[in-house]
């Protein structure tokens, strides 16, 4: 008998062939190589500051997730976006996906200009990032039930560690010039879980609906 063709691991798949969501992330993930790569005089234009935003420079609460302090502060989120985007959104609507990173932008800006007192100025997507890898583990079915409730759990451990008096991200802080804004992990993560659970709720209505 003919052997079966060697089915090829879905990953291996989506790296060959990137779908719309992996080819999203890799968009987005080349922007900001390229303001990297630019001088600081655009930098200075996109970081959310505070007082520039109330003076109506609306653009930084979402550009400002775009910019970094750097090359190590930029690399080191590239890798977490570019993993994230493979490892939980492999089946995911690009449309969806947007609709993610800019209400997780949305929320990190916001909530960096109105609740965070003891920053007067914010760069970075870490924020962003650990609103899509908890709504990646709430979304993602690649991964077995045991797995993603693990990863959900070290995800919220990290944010309440962050929280926690005297936390000093020691590794972390030495890549960058300015204190490390772990609030900004928390505005991300409460938008990520949001739109995820939302998500789910609209696909159990959809197939409960055909059911019917």
């Amino acid at each position: 008998m003919p052997e079966a063709p060697h089915q090829k691991h879905p990953l291996f798949t989506a790296i060959v062939r990137p779908g719309p969501s992996q080819l999203l992330a890799l968009g987005l993930a080349l922007l900001m190589l390229v303001l990297t790569g630019l001088d600081t005089w655009l930098f200075e234009w996109l970081k959310l500051e505070k007082v520039r935003v109330s003076d109506g420079e609306l653009w930084r609460l979402l550009t400002a997730n775009l910019v970094h302090y750097g090359w190590s502060h930029t690399l080191m989120n590239l890798a977490a976006l570019l993993v994230g985007s493979y490892a939980l959104f492999l089946d995911y609507p690009w449309q969806r996906f947007a609709l993610l990173v800019l209400s997780c932008s949305l929320s990190v800006g916001l909530g960096m200009w109105l609740l965070d007192s003891d920053y007067g100025s914010y760069a970075g997507f870490s924020g962003v990032m650990h609103g899509l890898i908890l709504a990646g583990i709430i979304h993602s079915r690649a991964h077995p039930l045991w797995l993603r409730l693990a990863a959900f759990a070290i995800v919220i451990a990290k944010l309440v560690q962050e929280q926690s008096p005297g936390y000093q991200a020691t590794d972390l802080q030495a890549m960058l010039p300015v204190p490390v804004a772990v609030n900004s992990h928390v505005y991300g993560a409460c938008a990520g879980v949001l739109i995820a659970i939302i998500y789910e709720l609209l696909d159990y209505r959809i197939s409960s609906t055909t059911k019917d």
